[in-house]
């Protein structure tokens, strides 16, 4: 009776934690693929003419409280842009970004991995000051995958592994 009992346990256990793993997401369009925690939704969206993935968090108070957004598209190289001249443009403060406090580029796979904070007015004059995961992959010469995990600097260490999730495992398939 008592190895039944530790049978279904384990059984129930294992189920509980399989159904808390993160999804992974392909999407058929750009070929894009990524992990997605679980109750995080992905929704594609046009920015500035460009297709992008928009993933969305499943609580309100993760959208409005923390304010995260989480922004995954490709765009084509500016005329010299390479990773390497990015990496220096974020390791020096502009505007109101910050100095990047974490740079790392990767020449050998091509991906460029930064943090950095940066501020902005919200309504009522309230500055916000907002941290940033942004991670590049060159896709080719000409391309560039780009995902932008970001939410409120106050709130980001509680979701930091979600959007890490996200962010850190985009990748484009062979199309």
């Amino acid at each position: 009776m008592s190895a039944i009992f530790r049978f279904i346990t384990v059984l129930a256990l294992a189920l509980a934690a399989a159904s808390a793993w993160a999804a992974s997401y392909n999407d058929p369009v750009s070929k894009i693929h990524f992990t997605v925690p679980p109750g995080w939704k992905v929704r594609p969206a046009t920015m500035n003419g460009a297709r992008m993935l928009r993933v969305i968090p499943p609580k309100a108070d993760q959208r409005e409280r923390a304010a995260i957004e989480v922004q995954i598209g490709l765009r084509k190289l500016a005329r010299k842009e390479t990773l390497a001249k990015l990496a220096a443009q974020l390791r020096s403060e502009d505007g109101d970004r910050e100095a990047a406090n974490f740079v790392r580029l990767n020449q050998k796979t091509g991906r460029l991995v930064t943090e950095y904070r940066d501020g902005r007015f919200v309504s009522n004059r309230l500055w916000i000051v907002r941290h940033n995961l942004h991670v590049m992959q060159l896709v080719d010469k000409s391309r560039l995958l780009e995902a932008r995990c970001t939410a409120n600097a106050s709130e980001f260490r509680t979701y930091r592994r979600q959007m890490e999730a996200i962010c850190l495992s985009v990748a484009v398939g062979k199309k």
